[in-house]
């Protein structure tokens, strides 16, 4: 059966960032995709699969119990993380959402500040919001990669808070770690998504003849090239 059960590269890409043996909560569950290619190749312990409308989460009872996966991964009603305890996950998934929109997630946790928790992000966008958000609040960045899925390029990052506010320059809020992998073509990809994004932010500040901000951007735009191939 599990063989037989695939997942998108996107979706791939944050279940390869779980550990092992651990209980892991997905956020925006929408079909439990990612929790059921999890408990199908045995590596979960069990999985809460949330969302904030009953829609999604009987779509995923439905995809739960055919795969027989009843036991393993549960579903439940929940904004965010603010109907899940400490002490029934050890990693949360929160991906296919706004990075502003996880960031707020992760701050409305009243748990989020615990050290043997881990946060395993997929931004859509404002990529850059979420990681400024992560850094100065003392999250560590563990692991970035970027992946190809449908002809777009998207960042998954894994996130474990340290207490410590992290050094972040400001070429690092559109690239995080991917810097570091910058040999792979989907972090080329990336890289080169973010320099077109920031492109046009120039023409909007030169549009608004805000001479700093076109400044700020042509100097991250410098940086980034730096990076690629």
């Amino acid at each position: 059966m599990k063989n037989k059960f695939k997942l998108s590269n996107r979706l791939n890409l944050c279940a390869e960032m779980v550990t092992i043996g651990s209980r892991i909560t997905d956020i925006g569950t929408d079909h439990a995709y990612v929790p059921i290619w999890l408990a199908l190749n045995r590596k979960i312990k069990s999985a809460l699969a949330c969302d904030i409308r009953n829609g999604p989460l009987k779509n995923a009872s439905k995809n739960i119990e055919k795969y027989n996966l009843s036991d393993i991964i549960k579903t439940r009603l929940s904004d965010g993380l603010l109907n899940i305890s400490e002490n029934e996950t050890d990693e949360i998934i929160i991906a296919g959402m706004g990075g502003n929109i996880i960031s707020s997630i992760i701050s409305r946790c009243h748990w989020k500040n615990k050290k043997n928790k881990a946060f395993i992000l997929q931004p859509m966008k404002y990529e850059e919001r979420l990681r400024e958000f992560l850094a100065e609040n003392g999250y560590k960045m563990e692991i970035e990669k970027a992946v190809i899925c449908s002809g777009k390029v998207y960042t998954a990052m894994k996130a474990v808070y340290v207490g410590i506010p992290q050094k972040i320059e400001n070429y690092e809020k559109y690239i995080g770690k991917l810097g570091e992998n910058n040999l792979y073509p989907a972090a080329q990809s990336y890289i080169k998504k973010q320099i077109k994004n920031l492109k046009n932010h120039i023409k909007g500040a030169q549009s608004e003849n805000l001479c700093s901000l076109q400044d700020y951007y042509s100097e991250i735009i410098e940086k980034l090239q730096n990076f690629l191939i």
